[in-house]
């Protein structure tokens, strides 16, 4: 599901203003480059799931809120849920990084989808996304660019705000043993 334009940049770059955080101060608080930063606010550039995440988190914002409005936002161009029971609620699992994983996306993806009921089949075709793709994503090997990522949660039924948030715990829960 690649657009020409992204919209998670225009959205991100509204929540930054509103937190009060220059592009240049977000771009030494991440070290990421200013240019990749100017590039995702302008929609040129979709970032990957973790860099969606690293971006919200400098900025204080809440993954699941800032997610579910990003869906709300793109609701027409977005598929909607596959799953015979419609709106899926799904307890998660905290799944461990295995060597080889880029990705914890893919495996709370998993879940979702089973969950849900949705083949991988249906749920790539609804998406826009590549089968192959699919089962790399779900293997945590590949991260999918934010918007694709959006597409495929909705297309299992799962909350978006929860899984975001879920997801979101699991990568802070990640990156704090990392540094301890």
């Amino acid at each position: 599901m690649q657009a020409s334009t992204c919209f998670f940049g225009k959205l991100f770059r509204e929540w930054r203003t509103a937190a009060d955080i220059s592009l240049w101060g977000l771009a030494l608080k991440m070290s990421y480059h200013i240019r990749n930063l100017q590039r995702i606010e302008k929609g040129e550039q979709q970032p990957g799931v973790n860099l969606a995440l690293r971006l919200l988190a400098a900025i204080g914002a809440e993954p699941g809120a800032f997610m579910q409005k990003l869906a709300d936002e793109c609701l027409p161009g977005l598929p909607h849920s596959l799953s015979p029971m419609g709106h899926v609620t799904i307890s998660y699992e905290m799944p461990q990084m295995k060597e080889g994983q880029k990705s914890l996306f893919g495996l709370f993806l998993v879940q979702a989808r089973v969950a849900a009921a949705v083949s991988q089949t249906a749920m790539a075709k609804a998406a826009g996304y590549n089968l192959r793709n699919i089962n790399g994503v779900e293997s945590g090997r590949q991260d999918p660019g934010i918007m694709t990522a959006l597409a495929l949660v909705k297309a299992t039924g799962a909350d978006v705000g929860d899984f975001f948030n879920a997801l979101s715990l699991r990568w802070n829960e990640l990156l704090f043993n990392k540094k301890n």
